[in-house]
Protein backbone atom coordinates (compact mmCIF):
# COMPACT_ATOMS: atom_id res chain seq x y z
CA UNK A 1 0.00 0.00 0.00
CA UNK A 2 1.24 3.48 -0.89
CA UNK A 3 -0.18 6.95 0.26
CA UNK A 4 0.53 10.63 0.09
CA UNK A 5 -0.87 12.62 2.82
CA UNK A 6 -1.17 16.28 3.84
CA UNK A 7 0.59 17.06 6.79
CA UNK A 8 -2.74 17.32 9.11
CA UNK A 9 -3.83 14.13 7.46
CA UNK A 10 -1.16 12.22 8.69
CA UNK A 11 -0.98 13.77 12.09
CA UNK A 12 -4.34 12.88 12.26
CA UNK A 13 -3.75 9.31 11.09
CA UNK A 14 -0.78 8.79 13.36
CA UNK A 15 -3.62 9.84 16.77
CA UNK A 16 -5.83 7.09 15.16
CA UNK A 17 -3.00 4.85 14.57
CA UNK A 18 -1.49 5.44 18.31
CA UNK A 19 -4.83 4.93 20.25
CA UNK A 20 -5.41 1.49 18.96
CA UNK A 21 -5.06 -0.98 22.27
CA UNK A 22 -2.55 -3.33 21.39
CA UNK A 23 -1.90 -4.35 24.43
CA UNK A 24 -5.07 -5.80 25.02
CA UNK A 25 -6.20 -7.16 21.51
CA UNK A 26 -2.96 -9.28 22.04
CA UNK A 27 -4.39 -10.86 25.20
CA UNK A 28 -8.51 -10.67 23.59
CA UNK A 29 -8.89 -14.56 22.68
CA UNK A 30 -11.57 -13.98 20.15
CA UNK A 31 -11.17 -13.75 16.77
CA UNK A 32 -12.19 -10.29 16.35
CA UNK A 33 -9.03 -8.98 17.97
CA UNK A 34 -6.50 -10.87 15.43
CA UNK A 35 -7.58 -8.28 12.97
CA UNK A 36 -8.38 -3.91 13.16
CA UNK A 37 -9.56 -2.15 10.52
CA UNK A 38 -7.64 1.32 9.43
CA UNK A 39 -9.43 3.83 7.95
CA UNK A 40 -7.65 7.12 6.61
CA UNK A 41 -11.18 8.23 4.62
CA UNK A 42 -9.36 11.34 2.99
CA UNK A 43 -7.35 8.72 0.76
CA UNK A 44 -9.99 6.00 0.35
CA UNK A 45 -8.14 3.74 2.26
CA UNK A 46 -9.48 1.48 3.88
CA UNK A 47 -7.55 -1.99 5.23
CA UNK A 48 -7.87 -4.85 7.27
CA UNK A 49 -4.46 -5.38 9.36
CA UNK A 50 -3.39 -7.79 11.55
CA UNK A 51 -2.08 -7.15 14.67
CA UNK A 52 1.59 -8.13 13.25
CA UNK A 53 0.79 -5.78 10.18
CA UNK A 54 -0.57 -2.81 13.11
CA UNK A 55 2.56 -2.86 14.57
CA UNK A 56 4.61 -2.41 11.88
CA UNK A 57 2.60 0.15 10.40
CA UNK A 58 2.89 1.87 13.82
CA UNK A 59 6.52 1.66 14.01
CA UNK A 60 6.20 3.02 10.36
CA UNK A 61 4.38 5.76 11.08
CA UNK A 62 6.33 7.29 14.25
CA UNK A 63 9.42 6.57 12.31
CA UNK A 64 8.56 9.04 9.56
CA UNK A 65 7.27 11.74 12.31
CA UNK A 66 10.56 11.19 13.73
CA UNK A 67 12.18 11.89 10.19
CA UNK A 68 9.71 15.00 9.73
CA UNK A 69 10.57 16.57 12.93
CA UNK A 70 13.84 16.08 12.95
CA UNK A 71 13.87 17.69 8.92
CA UNK A 72 11.94 20.49 10.22
CA UNK A 73 14.33 21.16 13.30
CA UNK A 74 17.45 21.30 10.90
CA UNK A 75 15.66 23.23 8.34
CA UNK A 76 14.92 25.90 11.40
CA UNK A 77 18.61 25.38 12.45
CA UNK A 78 20.30 26.08 9.16
CA UNK A 79 18.04 28.53 7.85
CA UNK A 80 16.53 30.41 10.35
CA UNK A 81 19.41 31.24 12.54
CA UNK A 82 22.29 32.21 10.27
CA UNK A 83 24.75 33.64 13.42
CA UNK A 84 24.66 29.99 14.63
CA UNK A 85 26.21 28.91 11.41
Amino acid sequence: MQASFRIQDFLSFRRFINNIDIHSKIFDLSDESDYEFVEAPQLNIYQKLTLCELIQLRELVNGTHFAIELNSLLHQLLFSEPELV
